[in-house]
């Protein structure tokens, strides 16, 4: 079915319209919509007071999701005059010395991951490669400038359930957890797509790239008191330290291609509120699209407050083995995948100690820490090995 474009204006004019009507109802007239648009999250969080039916929230969030590399609405673009060059160069340095500083000082703590997760169902699909590499995620889901493609059977995408595991950060890294995650996907055993370093390590990777990259400035957006800055950012491949997994058989296969983003910063503290990472591929990986957003929010840890991750997105499409040989022109199975991802019930990390009576045939101290973890998967950010 053709999707139904539409701007941000536009949608609220549908949902005005659809408002008091039944879930299926609402959430069948949303299933094909594409916005041109970010959505916001607090527009998002709007949309979903209104609706507070499942399948309706569901479709919001893929919504939502699928327009988080895009630009945003007019109406919510500050208007301010932009800042000088020197102005924005003390930002973008003040956003360095934040990730060296502030971000390896955060306390031991603990959080959840609530991972919700869609995908399509794979298309076969008739690709000829005849322009550049995928420049961006744009909010069609695998359509790109200078590929040309044929769709048969496909189902577009949709929730195949959700996961809830718990992520450690301690003595300034993100630990990678190694117990079951709960929760039940309907269509696989395990997420597809996964992602880590949201805590930390990605804004290290990025930042460590962009000093030797172009910075230029975008806008001034609403931040958590003040305006913050945007800034788009483009690491060249001989640059880039961020890692792309891809699976290949039995082996995962570690690339580290060029990539674009934004970058939100508070201009008083150097906080980084949001940040993108859209992957440019190359020949032979061209037809692979991969992108990661992570927004950051002040979070209340023990007694104090951090600015710490809060929401994140994850978005691929990736061509599915048919165990037949591809030619330039053959039949390409693709499948898109879309990772919504919230960061919850943040707790300090600590050592728990009780004693027992002696003989009781028990250790006198157990360390007691929390335990949970993420599918493997394809799209963490590492540093390219020297």
């Amino acid at each position: 079915m053709a999707a139904k474009i539409m701007s941000i204006d536009q949608m609220e004019q549908l949902l005005i319209k659809l408002h008091g009507k039944p879930d299926g109802k609402v959430a069948g007239e949303l299933e094909d919509a594409q916005l041109t648009e970010r959505v916001s999250p607090a527009r998002l969080a709007r949309w979903e007071a209104s609706f507070p039916g499942k399948r309706t929230q569901e479709e919001l969030m893929k919504l939502a999701d699928m327009t988080a590399f895009l630009n945003p609405p007019a109406s919510d673009v500050l208007r301010d005059p932009p800042p000088d060059i020197e102005t924005q160069q003390r930002m973008v340095s003040l956003a360095l010395d934040y990730v060296r500083t502030t971000i390896t000082h955060l306390p031991n703590f603990y959080a959840t991951r609530e991972t919700t997760h869609f995908e399509d169902t794979p298309s076969q699909q008739m690709a000829h490669a005849t322009g550049p590499n995928f420049p961006g995620v744009a909010a069609t889901a695998v359509r790109a400038p200078g590929v040309t493609v044929s769709r048969t059977d496909y189902k577009s995408l949709h929730s195949t359930g959700a996961t809830s595991a718990t992520v450690t950060y301690r003595d300034g890294h993100e630990v990678r957890d190694t117990g079951a995650a709960k929760g039940k996907m309907e269509d696989q055993p395990a997420l597809g797509l996964t992602t880590s370093g949201e805590f930390g390590p990605i804004l290290g990777v990025v930042m460590g790239d962009v000093v030797q990259s172009q910075v230029t400035w975008l806008r001034w957006e609403p931040g958590v008191s003040e305006p913050a800055g945007v800034f788009r950012y483009t690491v060249p491949q001989d640059h880039s330290n961020y890692a792309v997994r891809k699976p290949n058989g039995a082996k995962i296969v570690e690339l580290y291609p060029g990539y674009h983003g934004e970058i939100v910063i508070d201009p008083a503290t150097g906080e980084i509120l949001r940040l993108s990472v859209v992957a440019e591929l190359l020949p032979p990986y061209e037809m692979i699209q991969a992108a990661i957003l992570v927004e950051y929010a002040p979070v209340l840890v023990g007694d104090r407050t951090y600015i710490c991750p809060v929401r994140g997105v994850a978005y691929s499409t990736m061509p599915v083995p048919n165990g037949s040989v591809q030619t330039q022109n053959s039949m390409v199975t693709v499948q898109t995948q879309l990772n919504d991802v919230a960061f919850t019930h943040y707790h300090l990390f600590r050592a728990d100690a009780h004693t027992v009576a002696a003989g009781s045939g028990s250790d006198d101290a157990r360390p007691h820490a929390p335990s949970g973890t993420s599918a493997p998967g394809a799209t963490p950010p590492a540093s390219r090995p020297q």
